[in-house]
């Protein structure tokens, strides 16, 4: 078991919640998750002795530091499998490729004996590591489909991780939660918001190439607008599958009667008129409510992994990476949450490790906002978030250097995992 300066920040000063933005006494349905891990890898080295032993065995320590959010909807049951789940996931596929990982540098790796027959020369280490969230993300909404059959796992989850490994910062991003690395004032995204707007072009594939998955309910087709009977014979602005332009179509009575298969925008913006998100785990049940067709083909558990270069600049205590469920997002812009950080961090002495969580708490009550003639309103007038809210704030030269240090510290003791969850913190 690793323990640390940077264990004691984890599981103390980097994370607050409110449960429906405190407005109610609701179920949670966010769930949060931060852990430190650490690989083994055994080498052997030098001739055998008389009885075929090496004579020589090295020891080489690989540490990892693990965040999670997951936003669950229709329930908590997958957002808590993903909580108590997924971190195993992740460390089975990177115990398989330790002895890889163990070569740190791209250059190092190219020259492994392990890799000698490779057909594909060009694996480095980012591949191997964005290889292990991805497949381990699969696996995790795999998991829950199966043991549905067993347990009540109800509802599907957004997820989004990050993982401190070596000198890179990696997150994986399925669903509508968002990082943002905030650094020397400017804000550097580190995911995407997966919506069905922004998977227009995926879904509307899936559709051409399953079309029974729509029904006579659904058209696969976008147009400019919501196509009606006063519309057919008419030309109208349209996209599909392989556009990402427009291009005019004469409006069909098909066209008119089959309803968008994604209709709204922004977060109003709905998949089968049922769902607001296209990627994350569960939903393996869900249905469109008036006619059953399966929303779970469309969606997918696959991330989009990004990194980011802990060695690239001189990282400060003010460097920092926001991690926060969609409920904080929908009330704030990246950049406005990076402003009010580096405002607490104004305020606050930078060796006292609680400006973390009093930033992640800056950035809660921001959004929630306070209850006024006019209902819960923020301070600058605009409605304020009824969603459950989850937000890390993370010290990103923290975490790079006490990683660093453990490579070179903890070069005997036995490999162990130590996690935290805070899912019903507050």
């Amino acid at each position: 078991m690793i323990i640390s300066n940077l264990s004691v920040l984890i599981f103390n000063v980097l994370f607050y919640r409110t449960i429906n933005a405190g407005k109610t006494p609701n179920k949670n349905e966010d769930q949060s998750v931060a852990g430190m891990f650490c690989l083994n890898v055994s080498k052997s080295s030098g001739e055998a002795d008389d009885e075929g032993s090496p004579t020589r065995v090295s020891q080489t320590k690989i540490p990892y530091a693990y965040f999670g959010v997951f936003d669950g909807h229709a329930g908590c049951g997958a957002s808590l499998m993903a909580v108590n789940q997924l971190h195993f996931h992740i460390m089975e596929k990177l115990q398989g490729i330790k002895e890889l990982l163990a070569y740190e540098s791209d250059d190092k790796l190219a020259m492994a004996e392990e890799l000698a027959d490779a057909v594909v020369s060009s694996v480095t280490i980012d591949s191997l590591v964005i290889g292990v969230l991805e497949e381990a993300f699969f696996e995790m909404d795999e998991q829950i489909r199966r043991e549905k059959v067993t347990y009540r796992i109800d509802g599907g989850c957004a997820a989004l991780v990050a993982l401190f490994l070596g000198k890179r910062l990696y997150v994986a991003n399925a669903g509508d939660c968002r990082a943002v690395v905030a650094h020397k004032g400017k804000v550097i995204p580190l995911s995407r918001d997966f919506t069905p707007e922004t998977e227009r072009q995926r879904v509307q594939l899936i559709a051409y190439q399953r079309p029974q998955l729509l029904g006579n309910e659904f058209g696969r087709l976008e147009f400019q607008q919501r196509v009606r009977k006063k519309h057919v014979g008419q030309p109208l602005l349209y996209r599909d599958r392989h556009m990402t332009g427009w291009a005019l179509k004469t409006v069909t009575e098909e066209d008119a009667r089959k309803f968008p298969m994604i209709h709204g925008e922004g977060k109003k913006a709905r998949l089968l008129d049922t769902i607001g998100t296209t990627r994350g785990f569960g939903d393996h049940d869900l249905k469109v409510a008036f006619c059953s067709l399966p929303i779970k083909p469309f969606l997918t558990p696959q991330p989009e992994v990004r990194k980011f270069d802990l060695s690239s600049s001189k990282l400060t205590e003010d460097d920092v990476i926001i991690m926060a469920s969609d409920g904080l997002w929908e009330r704030l812009s990246s950049e406005k949450a990076a402003e009010l950080v580096m405002e607490t961090f104004s305020k606050v002495p930078k060796d006292d490790k609680r400006r973390y969580v009093m930033a992640a708490q800056v950035l809660v009550g921001e959004a929630r906002g306070t209850l006024s003639e006019k209902g819960w309103r923020r301070v600058n007038g605009e409605l304020a978030s009824y969603d459950d809210i989850s937000v890390f704030v993370i010290p990103i030269s923290e975490c790079s250097s006490e990683m660093a240090k453990f490579t070179v510290e903890y070069n005997s003791p036995p490999s162990g995992r130590q996690t935290h969850s805070i899912a019903n913190e507050e």
